[in-house]
């Protein structure tokens, strides 16, 4: 940490550390990295906003009417706002740090506490001297973390005048209640113990730090790095001496980082670029594997890990209005943090541009089950200076990134980005700058180095309330006379989808196909046109573009090309970026009148129109149509056609090339109809005929005697 007088207490920026700092820089050492485009600004003017706000593309209204929408960027910035500044305490740098609880927003610098509320309103704020009464002691190099497994909060900070570390746990979920103190080692030392890193896991709070052999007398000699393990359990309880374990003290290791856990896990990590003060560079990342609590068995496996190019000590960053440039730092861990089996890190590095060296973020992932690395890549920019890096995963493993930013052009500032879970490797969405320095920082300055001190870390955390949101905090420049400030947001990462659209034939109308998709929770249908257009999608959620649009007029439409098909929907899992290619079709619409049909036929499409119907087909301009009329029966017959089709044959090709509409005329068939009248009055008189002379011909049956009744039966005889 660092004094506000000027004295000298970062131990490890030792006079052997300068000088190796000044040789880098003069001598120029190229960076391996290779950048993304993805991952840079290219040097063009930052527009940073007055006020950081989201807005959305607007849904279909009830009446269906619909605009385009401008484009837009990921992260999106919700309401920040200023918080604890260089006023609060007169410390530099201020190395920012930021947890969030429930209902509470707490940020911790050198050396105070300021509570919020999600909304911005102060709550309160406190020194870290109150917090753990320690007196007039010299405390700085803060820590913070919420731990919603306990939901408790954690506070670390070096006392540089006991030569321990102190830590905090609060008593409940209110970080503006009471709180339990404890120091390690539990009695003081003569060492400076520098720069104190927290993580707090399932069973565990690990905190680590180097030690020096002062903290304000040269040599400032290195005596190794050291951490202690102490039972969360007995934090969260609030036992007086805690079981705790502490490690040796490692000449080797160099700033050993215990990672923020977020999600549950047996094991707990702890994360190491490899690198002594006899060696500018790196090119060993080490992991630790810390299982067991005390006061049980604690065991640490240490992996090592071949970074994909060397890591160096990144060139101090020039600023705008002054002559001092900013202290960049150096490459020891920035920030880290693990989720799911994934550990994503940060730290600060040298990249290579056209002409020279500048400033960057390393960001590594590994993936803990299998012990290897999966990404290794750097966030830059051609013509500015990143520096000091801190990231946090929102409840979906999508990543957001907050950097300083500064050149001979930018008071130094504040820019986010991010990527996706599923993005392609190595590749971040564009910088969004969200805080713009006011000043240049000249705080602390040396005139030695034409230096001044910025950072040394910032801070970032998820929401556990909002698993969409992240918090991210950071410095900026005020201006000589008002020094340092911080600033805390709130961002959302989303998916960018970048559409356009394309035809094959003439201008493309200004209106095109529908994008459907998912915003905040809302069905959005927005309007693709024929430049890029980016819309923000929540993660995981579907999106589809329409295949087939008509002009404003009606007299064209456009259809997706049959090889486009598949890309028009999908997840969005990733970013992406995505042309839709559509072909111009013309309208041809038949009015067919009763009494019958009209088959249609051409390279693309068939079919038939039925007696008293209108209908439409569409074909590609050029395409020849045939279309035969065909009456229902006898009783009527083709009429002829009408509209953009004349003529009387039954059976006519035209060549489309432009909307055609067509009537197709039927008409009864009198003479038809007459003959079959007069057959059918002649059939009628026929057959009277007939029949009369059927009745005439025929003879009246003959009529026999009339049979007499049997006489009566006769008598008795006598």
């Amino acid at each position: 940490m660092d004094r506000g007088n000027g004295s000298v207490l970062k131990a490890g920026w030792s006079p052997a550390w300068v000088a190796i700092v000044l040789a880098i820089a003069l001598a120029g050492l190229p960076a391996a990295a290779v950048v993304h485009p993805a991952a840079q600004d290219g040097g063009t003017a930052l527009a940073f906003p007055s006020t950081v706000r989201s807005s959305a593309p607007s849904v279909l209204g009830a009446s269906g009417s619909r605009g385009l929408v401008p484009s837009e960027a990921s992260p999106v910035p919700g309401v920040g706002w200023e918080a604890l500044s260089h006023a609060s305490n007169g410390l530099s740098p201020p190395d920012v740090q930021v947890a969030v609880g429930p209902d509470h927003i707490v940020e911790a610098v050198n050396s105070a506490l300021g509570i919020y509320t999600k909304l911005g309103a102060s709550v309160t704020n406190t020194n870290l001297s109150t917090l753990f009464s320690s007196g007039s002691d010299l405390v700085g190099d803060p820590r913070i973390l919420y731990d919603a497994f306990a939901g408790r909060w954690f506070v670390s900070a070096g006392d540089i005048s006991r030569g321990q570390v102190l830590v905090a746990g609060s008593k409940t979920g209110d970080p503006a209640g009471n709180w339990s103190t404890y120091q390690v080692p539990s009695v003081p030392t003569s060492s400076c113990l520098d720069q104190p890193v927290l993580g707090v896991g399932t069973w565990n709070l690990i905190v680590s730090v180097n030690a020096f052999s002062s903290c304000t007398s040269p040599p400032y000699t290195f005596e190794g790095s050291q951490y202690w393990v102490m039972n969360k359990t007995d934090l969260v309880a609030g036992v007086a001496n805690p079981a705790t374990w502490a490690s040796i003290r490692n000449t080797v290791q160099f700033s050993v980082h215990p990672v923020r856990m977020e999600s549950p896990s047996p094991t707990q990590y702890m994360v190491s670029t490899l690198w002594d003060s006899g060696s500018p560079v790196s090119v060993i990342l080490q992991s630790f594997a810390v299982t067991g609590s005390p006061p049980g068995n604690v065991q640490v496996m240490a992996s090592d890990h071949q970074m994909a190019a060397t890591a160096q000590l990144p060139p101090p960053a020039p600023q705008r209005g002054s002559f001092y440039n900013l202290d960049t730092g150096d490459f020891r861990i920035a920030d880290a943090l693990w989720s799911r089996g994934l550990l994503w890190l940060a730290f600060n590095d040298q990249c290579r541009t056209t002409f020279s060296w500048t400033a960057c973020a390393r960001l590594i992932e590994l993936d803990t089950e299998a012990n290897a690395v999966l990404q290794d890549f750097w966030v830059s920019s051609t013509l500015r200076d990143y520096f000091y890096p801190a990231l946090a995963l929102d409840g979906y493993g999508n990543l957001a990134l907050i950097v300083g930013v500064s050149s001979s052009n930018d008071y130094p500032g504040l820019l986010v980005t991010g990527r996706l879970r599923d993005d392609p490797h190595g590749e971040f969405q564009p910088p969004v700058p969200v805080k713009a320095g006011s000043g240049a920082e000249e705080s602390w300055c040396s005139s030695s180095n034409n230096r001044c001190r910025y950072g040394d870390y910032f801070g970032a955390s998820p929401d556990p309330t909002d698993p969409t949101r992240v918090w991210l905090a950071g410095q900026f420049a005020r201006g000589s006379f008002a020094g340092w400030g911080t600033y805390l947001l709130p961002v959302r990462i989303k998916a960018m989808l970048t559409v356009n659209y394309t035809v094959d034939s003439g201008a493309p109308p200004p209106n095109g196909p529908i994008l459907h998709y998912i915003r905040n929770g809302m069905a959005v249908a927005a309007q693709v046109g024929p430049a890029h257009m980016t819309f923000l999608a929540d993660p995981g959620t579907s999106w589809q573009i329409d295949s087939s649009f008509m002009s404003s007029s009606g007299d064209a439409r456009y259809l997706v090309r049959a090889a486009d098909d598949e890309n028009l929907h999908g997840v969005a899992n990733r970013s992406l970026v995505l042309s839709v290619a559509y072909q111009l079709e013309y309208p041809v619409s038949v009015d067919v009148t009763s009494g019958g049909s009209v088959a249609y036929a051409s390279n693309s499409t068939t079919g038939t129109m039925e007696s008293g119907k209108n209908g439409t087909f569409f074909v590609f301009p050029g395409d020849v149509v045939t279309l035969t009329a065909r009456p229902s029966s006898l009783l009527y017959v083709f009429a002829g056609w009408s509209g953009d089709l004349t003529g009387s044959a039954p059976s006519q090709s035209v060549t489309v090339g432009e909307s055609q509409s067509i009537v197709a005329r039927f008409a009864p068939n009198w003479a038809f109809i007459a003959a079959m009248v007069t057959v059918g009055a002649i059939a009628a008189v026929t057959w009277a005929v007939f029949l009369r002379r059927r009745r005439r011909r025929a003879k009246p049956a003959a009529v026999e005697p009339s049979t007499p009744p049997p006489p009566p039966p006769e008598g008795p005889l006598p």
